[in-house]
């Protein structure tokens, strides 16, 4: 199966990944086959991409870190946690937060599957529907945050923290008005100052709560301060920022990067790999050199082109190597001429690099359509 936009979808393709709504509840189900109207009816809820069943890699699945059940209820959990306070203001966040004290279960959950998890790489993007950006966001920069923790050996309590405050870090955006936060275009510098007052009023909720952890509430006060001393709410600097903090900034920024939102597209992972690498200075180095071993810089169904003049499709990606996938071969790039398919390691063929990255539509359809297996 592959990622693919869909406004590139045509009738006939058949889904690989359910699809969900806000709620939870499921839209449409792996094995449908997408007609007009289904189609139709992903661009209403602003759906930018999904996975389908295809003939390039028919054997070939695209696992996430973590079980899809245990991903789709820390969504719903933390969606209702946040609804819950905006409705509900007078009450303290503590009670609200004890309703729905299963968080501590979800994270544990989180943490175990992680933690047993042989090839702890991210090969795949969540699908998400416009207003369950945030919760979906919250639940990523967790499970992110986790694997980054565990890759630079935190104990099991500190990464219980730093997924507490992970999953929480925009919890003051509740207090922040929906139209600044869903504005498209740029913000003026006034809605700037709005968006940046989110991280203390989210602190300023947990704070004195005792389910929630110093160390966890100070990830939801400075997971936007930089190493540099550039970020808020008071322009911190190194060690200043807390350890498991400076982690949660690096899955943050990743995340909101690689998400598509009505008025951007998503970065492709490749290039938000480049943007954090190259604004290195706002990130603990060692923090952001330890994430990124764990992030699929070109994910299963990439189309790349390579040094050795052929085209294929990423099938594999390993753990510490992330620009160096298992490529199926494809086809040429003189007149994209079919190639006998064959899988290539970049990992064992050192002298070959990737030199192009191809969108579906422009791979002919002949390719796309000619079983590999």
């Amino acid at each position: 199966m592959r990622k693919v936009p869909v406004s590139s979808i045509q009738p006939g393709m058949k889904l690989a990944r359910p699809i969900y709504d806000t709620m939870g509840l499921l839209l449409l189900n792996s094995g449908v086959e997408l007609k007009k109207e289904y189609i139709r009816n992903l661009k209403k809820h602003n759906i930018f991409s999904v996975y389908i069943a295809d003939k390039i890699i028919p054997d070939v699945d695209i696992e996430d870190v973590i079980m899809d059940e245990t991903r789709r209820k820390a969504t719903v959990l933390i969606r209702d946690i946040m609804l819950d306070i905006e409705k509900q203001p007078e009450k303290p966040v503590s009670k609200l937060l004890l309703a729905k004290s299963n968080i501590h279960d979800t994270l544990q959950d989180i943490i175990e599957q992680l933690l047993k998890n042989k090839n702890l790489i991210v090969n795949l993007s969540d699908i998400r529907i416009a207003d369950n950006y945030t919760f979906a966001h919250s639940v990523n920069v967790a499970v992110m945050a986790i694997t980054a923790g565990i890759s630079l050996g935190l104990s099991r309590s500190q990464l219980k923290n730093i997924g507490l405050g992970s999953i929480l870090h925009d919890l003051g955006k509740v207090k922040i008005p929906s139209s600044i936060l869903n504005k498209e275009g740029k913000l003026s510098p006034d809605e700037f100052l709005e968006i940046k007052k989110h991280p203390g009023f989210g602190y300023e909720m947990v704070k004195t709560q005792e389910l929630i952890p110093g160390p966890s509430a100070l990830i939801i006060y400075q997971h936007h301060e930089r190493m540099n001393g550039e970020g808020y709410p008071e322009g911190l600097k190194s060690e200043q920022i807390g350890l498991l903090s400076r982690i949660s900034a690096v899955a943050d920024v990743y995340d909101a990067l690689v998400a598509d939102r009505p008025y951007h597209s998503a970065y492709p992972p490749y290039k938000a790999i480049e943007i954090l690498e190259s604004s290195g200075e706002l990130f603990d180095l060692k923090v952001l050199h330890n994430f990124i071993q764990h992030i699929a810089a070109y994910p299963i169904g990439t189309f790349l082109g390579l040094s050795n003049g052929e085209i294929g499709i990423v099938v594999n990606n390993t753990v510490g190597h992330p620009t160096r996938p298992r490529v199926r071969i494809l086809c040429s790039k003189d007149g994209f001429e079919p190639l006998i398919p064959y899988e290539l390691d970049l990992m064992e063929k050192r002298n070959i690099v990737i030199d192009m990255v191809f969108n579906d539509d422009e791979i002919p359809e002949e390719i796309l359509n000619r079983p590999t297996t």
